[in-house]
């Protein structure tokens, strides 16, 4: 967009500034990429794209300035503090800009030394893409142009130093889409590869996946359920958890799946309604209680759902248990 904004520029007069304004996503939304490239959890939040917002809504007012100004010298009356506010924002787009360059090379080689010889590469490409981008549109012009020369070939420096990055952008994507293909590979070769004892293979696999769940997070689920009874709480879900424990989600699921050995983490949480519900059913303080009252005390959001799961983990349905289980009373009492 500099490139058909400069070389456009005496064709088609002020009107170049209109297609500037198109020039607003540039190193901005590269750091954005940069963090979903190098970011494998909530790589963008609000906070980001309210950043790059800004940088671009800075570049769209100086682009909309000189389009005013070319069209009139003078396009208000308090022209003079406009020009002040005008040089202002340039100042603060420049640090902003700088700072987003800082922040895009930072993003590839943060946490460099623990990285995978794959990442390392990835992080090499893109970092010395910026590098020389840089240099390519800043510095090096300077040494092989005069200052008239630099005006007239502005628009191929700057479009080869974009295209540059997009270059290792596409490099870095690449690199990850194999490295991807290639574990899926060995994730599928692994899966069709025949054993003599397969109850001893899934063990070995569960045991090592146990060994990954952190004893703390297995406190602070067991925490979270026996003393906290969050499974009591209708619209519970498995992002709950994970704020209250601050880890990822997924670690969470590989906790009730390894550790709990259960399938998925409604199953989890229903198992315990259930289990309380059961307490419920054979108690005599609730004996007078309705189903759906123990249905919705336990956690429940309707008297259909409590009973389709209660059969599916009891096998039968919670009626059926509650007068089970106060003949039973009955009897032990008569003894």
């Amino acid at each position: 967009m500099v490139a058909a904004q400069k070389l456009s520029a005496q064709s088609i007069g002020a009107y170049q500034y209109l297609i500037g304004l198109f020039t607003c996503a540039t190193c901005n939304v590269s750091w954005l990429i940069a963090r979903t490239l190098f970011r494998e959890h909530s790589p963008i939040s609000r906070r980001h794209v309210a950043f790059a917002a800004t940088i671009a809504g800075l570049i769209m007012f100086n682009q909309t300035w000189h389009y005013l100004v070319s069209l009139d010298p003078h396009p208000l009356p308090t022209s003079d503090i406009m020009w002040r506010l005008k040089q202002g924002v340039n100042e603060v787009t420049i640090l902003l800009s700088s700072s987003i360059l800082a922040l895009s090379f930072w993003e590839a080689f943060r946490g460099y030394s623990k990285k995978t010889q794959s990442q390392k590469m990835q992080s090499v490409i893109f970092g010395s893409a910026w590098v020389l981008a840089v240099f390519n549109a800043s510095i090096f012009p300077k040494f092989i142009f005069s200052a008239a020369e630099i005006e007239l070939y502005n628009p191929i420096i700057i479009t080869s130093s974009a295209l540059l990055i997009v270059f290792a952008m596409q490099g870095v994507m690449l690199l990850q889409a194999i490295t991807t293909n290639k574990q899926k590979l060995h994730h599928n070769s692994k899966s069709k590869t025949v054993f003599d004892t397969d109850d001893v293979k899934e063990c070995c696999d569960s045991v090592h996946h146990q060994q990954q769940v952190p004893p703390e997070l297995i406190g602070g689920i067991a925490e979270l359920m026996n003393e906290q009874q969050l499974f009591l709480q209708t619209s519970v879900k498995i992002s709950d958890f994970a704020q209250a424990l601050k880890v990822p989600e997924y670690k969470i699921s590989r906790a009730i799946r390894y550790h709990y050995k259960v399938a998925n983490f409604n199953l989890f949480i229903n198992q315990y309604r259930v289990n309380y519900a059961k307490t419920l059913l054979a108690s005599e303080q609730a004996k007078e209680w309705s189903i759906l009252s123990i249905a919705l005390e336990s956690g429940f959001s309707s008297l259909a759902t409590f009973n389709r799961v209660f059969k599916d983990i009891v096998g039968g349905i919670p009626n059926e248990y509650r007068k089970r289980k106060g003949n039973y009373n009955e009897n032990i009492r008569a003894c």
